[in-house]
């Protein structure tokens, strides 16, 4: 079985670092992968490979997708779709203003792309859940494939980076967007540090979004809109906690990333990556990630029990390593092929 992979392997993007993760997972298979700039080349490359391959996955969003799922169907061709983000919630709660005709607009682009492919493969258990319950006119087609990781690389970055952790010294991915909602972590560490008398700092590394203004207002926040990613491993290895406050998170790799370098973890119920951590807790997870009582009282409780160990003890690797997901997506698409 020949499958064409259609989508961003050169970007930075999340998206892109999992395609190319799974391409490494993929070595030895008889596999085609987009490789054109230009979009009129992209056209003709669609067409080739389409005609060359048994399947088409296309594995990143994009407008281009919609032509190259109308050539795949003139071509009857089977055809997949790797799940990262589901922009039509993405849209309705970070905008600050939401725009009930683009809303629509966007939910039913991607209507359109669910009702246009045979199978969709989201990046977590948890996110497939999700979707099943918000767009149930297509439960049907709703997988799941854990992303890629490539833990070995992990590890070989975190041992010549793990530091003295500060006792202090707490630090959120997300920046001032409001999904990752790490104003209410504000106020959580603000009431920690008045009714305790204690100094928490917390670090907040990401884009301004719409919440950057109101995280900057707090004396304790110290602000990055980027960094490199080594210097972001740095500042993980040397805090006492990372808190990843989401209130939707399809996968989360910089949660294993923060247990790689042997910080402690508090996650929102809503991230994909827990359902990998068999050891998580009660104490671990945020349920209500807008009562910053709640929050509070569960960094008091980590920073006190520190709960790296036992969840790294839990870290389901095999999982999600890029060998085992990727060969895992092959073997379902090669399935749903000779059921088809």
């Amino acid at each position: 079985m020949r499958i064409f992979f259609v989508g961003d392997f050169t970007s930075e993007t999340g998206p892109s670092i999992a395609n190319n993760m799974l391409r490494k997972g993929l070595e030895g298979k008889d596999i085609l992968y987009s490789n054109a700039k230009t979009k009129p080349m992209r056209i003709i490359e669609l067409i080739l490979n389409a005609l060359r391959s048994d399947c088409v996955c296309f594995c990143s969003y994009s407008q281009l997708n919609f032509i190259g799922m109308k050539i795949a169907k003139v071509l009857q061709k089977k055809t997949f779709y790797i799940m990262h983000g589901y922009r039509t919630y993405e849209y309705k709660i970070n905008k600050e203003f939401c725009d009930n005709d683009e809303l629509k607009k966007i939910n039913d682009t991607e209507k359109n792309l669910f009702k246009s492919v045979d199978k969709v493969f989201c990046v977590s258990k948890k996110f497939m859940e999700y979707m099943k319950k918000v767009e149930p006119a297509f439960e049907e087609k709703f997988d799941y494939n854990y992303n890629c990781i490539d833990f070995d690389k992990m590890q070989k970055e975190a041992k010549g980076i793990i530091k003295r952790k500060k006792d202090n010294q707490i630090v959120s991915i997300g920046g001032g967007m409001r999904q990752k909602n790490i104003l209410t972590i504000c106020k959580a560490i603000e009431k920690l540090n008045q009714k305790n008398g204690i100094k928490l700092r917390l670090i907040v590394i990401g884009l301004p979004y719409t919440d950057k203004e109101s995280i900057c207002s707090y004396d304790f926040v110290t602000y990055y809109d980027r960094l490199p990613h080594e210097k972001v491993l740095e500042i993980l290895s040397e805090s006492s906690l990372y808190i990843q406050n989401s209130t939707f998170e399809t996968f989360g790799l910089a949660v294993i990333e923060a247990l790689t370098v042997e910080c402690n973890l508090l996650l929102s119920k809503n991230i994909g990556a827990i359902d990998l951590i068999t050891t998580i807790k009660d104490n671990d997870v945020i349920y209500d990630i807008y009562d910053e009582c709640e929050i509070a009282r569960k960094i008091d409780g980590v920073l006190k029990e520190s709960n790296a160990i036992n969840l790294r003890v839990g870290l389901s690797i095999d999982e999600a390593s890029y060998k085992t997901s990727a060969t895992k997506l092959y073997n379902k698409i090669n399935k749903f092929m000779e059921e088809g």
